[in-house]
Parts: structure tokens; sequence; C-alpha cells
């Protein structure tokens, strides 16, 4: 069985509590009940072994304890455990109880300028009255003040604890709600140029109609494994499910691109320099910024202008460019929550990265975003441009 040490060292703290205050506030007489007084003063100072598990019963019996010495063995003013016990006291409970103890120390306080008062020459009764008064009074504050300070920071750890708790659970949930709304908004919006299309042919061309609702269906089992990945994350972590498959990062940009193209979109991808490993969490980003861009280009876009995509590897970070033509007069669709680029921004920002977005010539408007590349973590990204 291991030692309890926060009891070792409260027992440590009581001996030596008592040896000091035996030396400093014992003035032996040579009388018969001089042996006694040690023991007296060690059967004070015992209780506070148990000084952090009941501060306030601890503080009553030393308190007790002091007043039981003045009027019996005057010649022991028991000191050093009743501060101790004060200290405790005003530390580890609230500030009633603190309160209350602080007031209770009067005694004890008038006791000790009373003894200083009786042992001083009958000339300097009065001031050893006052000076023992004042100082015993300063020393009272002070370590009540310093139990009070003690408690104090606790609480802020505390309160800074639960707030770092609570930032990261909205952090989470902020997390969760972009990732939602990238799988949501990229896949229905795909969904619905698919149906819409086969809509259209239905009638002149079944196989390119049967090709559209093929599409659909893809794109309905996709959404469903991204679901899936998402509330796995969200389940307690016993009853996680094992992960079926990779995380998507910067090397499934192709298969976005390839999705759009089967809703009838025109899309162009580059690629310049030459990839590099990226870690996880920004390889993630980039999908997600590039998933998202790509969806409002779909919705707002000009549905007869390509729609360009560029993946930039610099030194150190890694550039991201989608820009498409807006239609004249276009308006933006009822479709849209108005949480795209927010979430964009914040997820740039996340991995310390900076996005910005905004009109780009005439009619374009552009989606440009720069990462930086992180501790390698896999293989390349993209092989080739195209």
């Amino acid at each position: 069985m291991r030692p309890n040490r926060p009891l070792l060292l409260d027992a440590a703290l009581a001996g030596g509590a008592c040896v000091l205050d035996l030396a400093a506030f014992w003035q032996p007489t040579g009388s018969a009940a001089d042996p006694w007084v040690p023991l007296f003063a060690a059967a004070g100072c015992a209780a506070l072994v148990w000084r952090r598990r009941f501060p306030g019963t601890v503080f009553l019996v030393l308190l007790g304890h002091a007043l039981l010495a003045w009027a019996m063995a005057p010649v022991y003013v028991p000191t050093l455990g009743l501060l101790v016990a004060l200290y405790t006291v005003a530390s580890r409970t609230g500030p009633l109880r603190a309160g209350l103890a602080l007031a209770a120390m009067s005694g004890p306080v008038a006791i000790a300028a009373v003894t200083e008062r009786a042992s001083a020459a009958p000339a300097d009764r009065t001031d050893a009255l006052v000076v023992a008064g004042v100082l015993s009074s300063l020393l009272t504050l002070t370590v009540f003040g310093a139990g009070r300070w003690v408690a104090w920071t606790r609480r802020q750890r505390v309160l800074a604890a639960e707030r770092a708790a609570a930032d990261a659970v909205e952090a989470e949930r902020r997390r969760i709600a972009r990732d939602l709304h990238d799988v949501v908004a990229h896949t229905v919006t795909l969904m619905m140029l698919q149906s819409a299309g086969a809509a259209r042919v239905l009638r002149v061309d079944q196989d390119r109609a049967e090709t559209a609702l093929d599409a659909v269906g893809t794109l309905g089992q996709q959404a469903v494994v991204e679901l899936r990945r998402m509330l796995a994350v969200l389940a307690p972590s016993d009853d996680r499910p094992e992960p079926t498959s990779a995380p998507v990062g910067i090397e499934d940009v192709p298969v976005l691109v390839e999705q759009v193209r089967l809703s009838g979109r025109r899309v162009v991808l580059a690629e310049d320099g030459a990839p590099v490993p990226l870690d996880a969490g920004v390889g993630l980003c980039a999908y997600r910024i590039v998933q998202e861009a790509l969806t409002n280009a779909t919705r707002y876009g000009d549905p007869e202008r390509a729609i360009r995509v560029r993946i930039g590897w610099c030194a150190g970070t890694l550039d991201l460019v989608v820009r498409n033509e807006v239609p004249a007069g276009g308006q933006v669709s009822a479709l849209s929550t108005g949480r795209g680029l927010v979430g964009m921004r914040e997820r740039a920002a996340s991995v310390g990265g900076h996005l910005t977005a905004g009109p780009d010539g005439d009619r374009g408007y552009a989606v440009e975003v720069s990462l930086p590349i992180g501790v390698p973590a896999g293989p390349p990204a993209i092989a080739a441009a195209r």
C-alpha cells in the first residue's frame, strides 16, 4: 500500500509546529507542572494531521486548546498550531467560514497581548500590551490573507480549466458543424444538378439519364460514409467503431473534381511544384476548403464557363485557388446557409493558414488560401497535374 503523502506531510508539520511553539512561547517555571506542558502541546498540534479533511473542526480544536492553555498554564501560549489551522480554514473553505475563523482569532490575540503585558516590567506593561496586540493582529491577518490568496488562485485555476474545457467543446462543435455543412452542401448540390440533368434528358437520352441517376446514388453513398465517420467522433470512446477508411486529404481533390464534372460542369485542375507529404490536419483542411469552394462555384458560377482549380506547392506552403465566372445578374441560391465562407476562413486559421475570397476581374470570383506544410505524415499527395 502506498503511503498517504499529504498525511505524512501534515504529521511532520504538526511535529515541527509543536517543537517551535514550545521553543518560542513556553516559559518553564521549574514547577511540577512543567513536564506536562509538552504533552499538552503535542495533544493540540496532533489535530493538524487532519487539517485538510476537517479544516473547520481542526481550527475549533486548536482554538479550544489555546484558550484552555491560557486558563490552565499561563506560561505557555499555543500560537503556531493555531495559525496553521487558521491558514487551512482560510485556504480551503468559503468566505463565511473563513471570516468566522478570523473573528474567533480575536480571543487568542487578546490572550497573547495580556500574557505579554503580564511578563513585562510594571513601567512597560502598557507598551508591551500595545506592541503585542498589534504584532499578533498583523501576524494573524497576514496568515489569513495568505490563505485567502491561495483559495483565490485555486479557484482561478478551476475556472480556467472549466473555460478551457468549454472552449474545447465549443471548438469541436464548430468543427463538426463545418464538416456537416461541407458534406451536406457539396453532396446535395451535386445530387440536385445530376437529378435535374436526368430529368431534362430522360425522354430523349435514357443512357445519359441513367448515368446521372447512378451518380446521384454514388454521391449519396459517399455522403453516408462521411456522415458515419463524423458521427463516430461524437460517440463515447468505448463505443467508437474502428475506422473503415482513411481520412480524406489533398490527394482526394481529383475525386471532387470528377464528381463536379459528372454533374455537367467543366472543371480544370492544375498543379504547380513538387508535392510533399502533408500533416493530416492540413490535408483535411485543404480538402474541405476545395470542396466548399467547388460547391459554391457550382451553385453560383456561370454554368457555361469552366471552374479552375490550382494546387501550388511552394517552399513551406500549400497554395490553393478556386476560380469561377459569375453569370451576369446572377443571384445567390436560396439553398445558401451563409456558413460556407466563414467555415473556410475558420478552417484555414485553425492550421495557421490564411484565406481570402472575393471578386477577381470583371465577372470572376476567386477563393485563395495559403496553408503551412506541417510535419510529414504520409506519401506524396498528388502525383500529376490534370
